[in-house]
């Protein structure tokens, strides 16, 4: 892609890539939005999170390209580029996913790359400063080890990533993104300086392990996709450790494990049910997988995106609903 040809408009959404960093505000606006429902905390708190980590997402996944860039991989596994593009369903997952390396692409030098992170990492630190007013502590712990779980998934020394990590790194991080969002809310510290313990809910628990469960496996079929890009430059993700065999495997071992927990969810209150809608997208990313057709491996991932941003959406939709018509438990 040349980036002569290419809008203003839409070279800033190929740099920051917008639509993937959906699921990340998404999953904040879950356990905020639960938090003030439910337990009344500070608006601006709740407004706060989700912004917050919506830039922190542009920053992950642009960090990601840099690094990707910096280490060969992505000019690799987008070599076939148009192939790529041919596995995809419609116009849309091809935007989400098989656009390349905005580095890679000359969309954006490794100068203004720097620049560009060390402006997202100063604004998203001052926005973030009433929230460690609010919350104390506990908030400076939770974003310390967001940001190392963020940052450290491509960035030396560690490159999660890299050693096999990263898909426990993914989908630890969506987790706390939901529970701590909602946890954060409910504290009440005195001061910045007060560790004050927040409020466990069971409901916003096991959402997140249903969330952070689905992005890992979306984070899993996505390193399958590049396998061959992963081999060459010696990553060891999990299809590299244990083959496309054995990586099939485990994704649908945890597809079951996230059904269970809606499951869970639905014994909690009858109005979850609303998340088993996702079904059909695990049925389709199942067969995939299973009949491993032409592509098999470029198609899989957007489905786990697509499960994974519909589930955040059914929550909201299923909490608005649970507040206004409380059917309470089953048992």
């Amino acid at each position: 892609m040349s980036s002569g040809n290419v809008s203003l408009i839409r070279r800033v959404n190929l740099i920051f890539r917008f639509s993937y960093t959906l699921p990340f505000f998404m999953a904040s606006l879950c356990g905020s939005l639960f938090a003030y429902l439910f337990y009344e905390p500070p608006l601006h708190i709740v407004i706060l999170m989700p912004l917050v980590v919506l830039l922190l997402a542009v920053f992950v996944n642009f960090s990601n390209d840099y690094f990707d860039h910096r280490s060969g991989v992505d000019k690799i596994r987008f070599l076939e580029k148009e192939e790529l593009g041919k596995a995809m369903d419609s116009e849309l997952l091809k935007k989400i996913y098989w656009e390349g390396n905005p580095f890679d692409d000359g969309l954006v030098t490794d100068r203004q790359g720097k620049m560009i992170m060390l402006f997202l990492v100063i604004v998203s630190v001052l926005l973030a400063i009433p929230i460690v007013m609010h919350g104390g502590l506990i908030v400076i712990i939770f974003g310390a080890a967001g940001f190392f779980l963020s940052y450290f998934y491509t960035a030396p020394p560690l490159d999660l990533g890299a050693r096999g990590l990263g898909e426990i790194d993914v989908a630890l991080s969506f987790f706390m993104l939901v529970f701590c969002s909602f946890y954060v809310a409910t504290v009440d510290a005195s001061s910045m300086f007060e560790f004050a313990l927040g409020t466990f809910d069971r409901e916003i628990f096991v959402l997140a392990l249903i969330i952070g469960t689905l992005v890992g496996l979306m984070r899993l079929t996505d390193s399958m996709s590049g396998q061959e890009a992963h081999i060459e430059r010696g990553e060891k993700s999990v299809a590299v450790r244990f083959g496309l065999d054995g990586a099939v495997k485990t994704a649908k071992i945890f597809i079951v494990f996230a059904y269970v927990m809606c499951a869970v969810m639905f014994l909690f209150d009858p109005v979850y049910a609303l998340l088993f809608l996702t079904l059909p997208f695990m049925m389709k990313a199942w067969k995939i997988m299973s009949l491993k057709d032409d592509n098999w491996r470029m198609r899989c991932p957007p489905f786990f995106f697509g499960t994974a941003f519909l589930t955040e959406i059914l929550f909201i939709v299923s909490v608005s609903i649970k507040l206004f018509f409380d059917i309470g438990p089953l048992f």
